[in-house]
């Protein structure tokens, strides 16, 4: 669907700068404290863990901020925080993120901060601390103010509802009074949604465990979507909500119009994926893709893929407009664009994946060409190759050359299953693949046997980078001048 249906969605993506979204919800930091670990500790069968990284993010509501902004649309994010290091911490990382931060800070509160401790790829422990209990009255009343002079000012509202003390009824019925006076589109991600009915949610999205919660249901470890399908009455009524996305992880999601459940979409496959964040960028996209006009379906799609984006990376994260449209693009293997070629490069490197890239003519495919292609990729996890348009084999190989034109030549590799990507290249001032090279940024770059790297000129740029040049060998006997002479040899036979 997202192969046929990719250009109405990047269209649809072109307008998420569009509008002005205000965020509300809980402020949290994300830290992640990486390390190796070889040995226990003599005061217990635990493992000691040596630390080598440490990296702070926003979390909670600030992330859904987050998610918003880099998805292109214009946001602020209201929300109370501590009086301490920590808040400080937290609204210059929203200030550097361009995030119009509106934050009351609270003496007698301590900001919320997660800290996981990883040993490789491995999650060993995570602790939590800052204070989880209602805001004070002050501070309540204050918040409410802030709400009502920022409420006029956007077009949509999400509320990022963690259940720690932001929230309050009296926060609720406040937002309740200035949505009658001013109707806006409200997007609801909570643990509780029924304490936000009164509201009348334009969207609300709820994981399976939230949902089943919400219903009473007993916990599937299968058939999860058949078993949603048919509560939407009761998500309705318990939620007052226009519409409802209920995310099944694997299963993907059932998306509910009302009562009736109008579209099921599939999960997009992940290698280990890290959840932190997914609900974020699911309910970020597809309240920008309702805004945009989207339907339904396009809408459920479009938060599927930028989910799918912020879990295949190894802390809590967002996925960017750019990284959005590069993952509608990765199932085309034509690629034009630099700027889309470099989005789609760093979108693969975030989710750990090596890429390989090699260049060449491919002027007539050979089954030289197709072992050497095959070779190249099990080097890494996705291969790029760079093809020289027709003007620049003429440059290089003379006036009669090309055999076949460019597009043929795009359209034989791409039926081989060892190539993900194919870039053409060559220009008058050019003909090298130093720039598909530069926006790439390889980890390793592969050429035939026939080259040595000091005869190759891009191999200072690939090492500069930090990739590694290597030559594999070629079949014998097998190469394009050589099937051309062939040709040019072989008598033509008469008929009588």
């Amino acid at each position: 669907m997202l192969v046929k249906k990719g250009t109405m969605y990047k269209e649809l993506i072109a307008q998420f700068p569009q509008p002005a979204v205000l965020v509300i919800g809980d402020l949290m930091l994300d830290v992640y404290l990486k390390g190796a670990s070889t040995r226990l500790t003599p005061e217990a069968p635990v493992p000691v863990v040596d630390i080598e990284t440490r990296t702070t993010v926003l979390g909670g509501g600030a992330n859904t901020a987050i998610n918003v902004k880099y998805l292109g649309a214009q946001v602020s994010f209201c929300s109370v925080s501590g009086q301490d290091e920590e808040g400080v911490k937290a609204r210059t990382l929203l200030d550097v993120a361009g995030i119009n931060s509106r934050i009351i800070t609270c003496p007698q509160r301590s900001t919320i901060v997660k800290t996981r401790v990883t040993a490789g790829h491995q999650l060993l422990t995570r602790y939590d601390s800052g204070t989880e209990t209602a805001i004070d009255r002050d501070t309540e009343e204050a918040f409410i103010r802030l709400l009502q002079q920022e409420f006029v000012r956007h077009d949509a509202i999400i509320i990022a509802d963690y259940n720690k003390g932001l929230l309050t009824p009296a926060v609720v019925a406040a937002l309740r009074t200035l949505n009658l006076q001013q109707k806006k589109f409200i997007a609801v991600d909570s643990k509780r949604l029924e304490c936000f009915k009164s509201l009348s949610p334009s969207l609300v999205k709820p994981n399976y465990q939230e949902a089943v919660n919400l219903l009473g249901l007993p916990v599937q470890a299968h058939c999860r979507a058949q078993q949603i399908n048919n509560m939407g009455a009761d998500i309705a009524t318990r939620t007052g909500a226009a519409v409802t996305a209920v995310t099944l992880d694997e299963e993907g999601a059932v998306i509910f119009d009302g009562q009736e459940p109008v579209y099921c979409c599939g999960a997009h496959p992940v290698i280990s994926p890290n959840v932190s964040g997914a609900g974020d960028a699911y309910i970020s996209a597809f309240t920008l893709a309702s805004l945009a006009g989207a339907d339904l379906a396009a809408a459920a799609e479009l938060a599927a893929t930028a989910a799918g984006v912020a879990i295949s990376k190894q802390e809590t994260a967002y996925c960017s407009w750019q990284e959005l449209n590069a993952s509608l693009s990765v199932n085309d293997k034509y690629i034009t664009d630099l700027a889309q070629l470099q989005h789609i490069s760093n979108m693969y490197k975030a989710q750990g994946k090596k890429l390989v890239f090699t260049n060449g003519c491919f002027d007539i495919l050979h089954s030289g060409h197709v072992n050497y292609l095959g070779r190249a990729r099990q080097l890494g996890h996705i291969l790029m190759v760079g093809i020289n348009t027709d003007e620049s084999i003429r440059r290089l190989k003379g006036n009669d050359r090309p055999i076949n034109s460019l597009h043929d030549r795009m359209e034989v590799l791409a039926a081989l299953g060892a190539v993900n990507h194919i870039i053409p290249f060559g220009s008058e001032q050019d003909d090298t693949p130093a720039p598909l090279i530069a926006a790439i940024q390889p980890h390793i770059f592969a050429k035939g046997g026939d080259y040595t790297k000091d005869a190759l000129p891009e191999a200072g740029l690939v090492e500069q980078l930090g990739g590694e040049v290597i030559l594999l060998p070629l079949l014998p006997g097998r190469s394009t001048s050589m099937i051309i002479r062939r040709i040019h040899t072989t008598p033509v036979l008469k008929l009588a």
